[in-house]
């Protein structure tokens, strides 16, 4: 992935409806994409007259095959799309990178994402999975449905940034309807498809392959603000702070806040031909000031030939789930990076911890030679504070 450039071929795949408006409205606003683009949904009528390069039409009724979509029903979205296994191995065939938009809480994308990414693991394909959270809005079902989703599509070996719509509160106005809500979103999602397409097909120069989104999401549970700023050589001379000011009004980043209050930060500069060493050095310095200290940072740099007027910085603010023990303890040293103080190098004031490693090994003890009872990929023969790497109170 360190080698991919413009040669490479990268596909963008809309999933269900939610998917299928985002990659619609990336043709509609980039014409000239550079990337393939295919989608797949159930519901007819959202594939008519459709510009994707590709379209698969999956039908939720075996029978009928009347296209007319899921209706929210999971189980008949994955049906539909494990029958369509061989047209989608077809499909996404020959590709160097895959990224996978959709919205999460409905029937096809929310039950047919799994058998997408079997698909893409058989394959070998690197794939990055950009799915849309339902609004807190919006009811139990969907939600219940979305977790789930996500919760076993981060067991699989691809990248996933779980984008929740709540973030385009911090952009829209109260007064702002359901369609200029979702017109916003199609219209963001798009541009950060492209944004990360974009980074994954420069040549880099530092810290921004497809490495570092796999080592900082990979087998997390996971909440993504991402922003992407542009700025072009007539916006003025200063296109540091343009793109900078940019990035952070971008509505599924959420504001400064989101990169405060993450526990891992991606930020990548990608410049064309024209950038300059004191540009590069400029933005760098700025997008580190905007990132706590004791945060995980991750600060790249990408040239595009292609494109030499190019001055994007692409903010990725990564929130881990409460529940994940890494999660937690990567907090509590960011936490205690803030409230150090400065110590005199002859201080031996501090007390002396000896912290566990962590290094328990799962053991299935009596049940090792039996048959494995697994539920949603978790061992019920380990006991759960192992598995699930809970600390248990000693009474120390």
């Amino acid at each position: 992935m360190n080698d991919m450039t413009h040669s490479s071929k990268v596909l963008a795949l809309g999933v269900g409806s939610a998917g299928s408006h985002i990659i619609r409205t990336l043709k509609l606003l980039y014409p000239e994409t550079g990337i393939s683009t295919a989608v797949i949904d159930t519901d007819s009528s959202v594939l008519e007259n459709h510009p994707a390069d590709a379209i698969l039409a999956a039908s939720s009724d075996w029978n009928l095959r009347t296209g007319t979509g899921c209706g929210g029903d999971i189980i008949r979205g994955e049906r539909a799309l494990v029958r369509e296994r061989q047209k989608i191995i077809g499909l996404l065939h020959g590709y160097d990178l895959i990224i996978v938009t959709a919205g999460l809480g409905g029937g096809t994308a929310t039950g047919g994402l799994r058998t997408i990414a079997s698909v893409i693991r058989a394959m070998g394909t690197p794939s990055i999975f950009l799915p849309t959270l339902p609004f807190s809005t919006e009811n139990f079902a969907r939600r219940k449905n979305a977790e789930s989703c996500l919760s076993d599509l981060i067991c699989q070996p691809n990248v996933v940034m779980p984008v929740p719509n709540d973030l385009l509160y911090s952009r829209l106005s109260p007064d702002a309807s359901a369609a200029e809500a979702m017109s916003l979103a199609n219209a963001e999602m798009a541009s950060t498809v492209m944004g990360i397409a974009g980074l994954l097909r420069c040549k880099d120069y530092t810290g921004a392959d497809y490495a570092v989104f796999l080592n900082a999401l990979n087998r997390h549970k996971t909440q993504c603000g991402i922003g992407i700023g542009r700025a072009a050589e007539s916006d003025g001379d200063d296109r540091t702070v343009i793109a900078i000011q940019r990035m952070l009004d971008a509505p599924f980043l959420g504001g400064h806040e989101q990169l405060k209050n993450a526990d891992a930060v991606i930020m990548i500069l990608s410049g064309g031909s024209r950038l300059t060493l004191a540009e590069m050095k400029r933005a760098m310095e700025q997008c580190a000031a905007l990132i706590p200290e004791g945060v995980e940072t991750i600060l790249g740099v990408n040239t595009d030939e292609k494109d030499p007027d190019l001055f994007q910085i692409t903010a990725i603010a990564i929130k881990y789930d409460d529940d994940d023990p890494k999660a937690e303890n990567k907090r509590q040293r960011r936490n205690a990076v803030k409230d150090s103080k400065p110590v005199a190098a002859d201080d031996n004031s501090l007390p002396l911890f000896q912290g566990e490693l962590g290094l328990t090994s799962l053991s299935r003890g009596v049940f090792d030679k039996v048959p494995v009872i697994k539920y949603k990929d978790e061992d019920l023969d380990i006991p759960v504070f192992q598995r699930r790497g809970l600390m248990i109170d000693k009474g120390e």
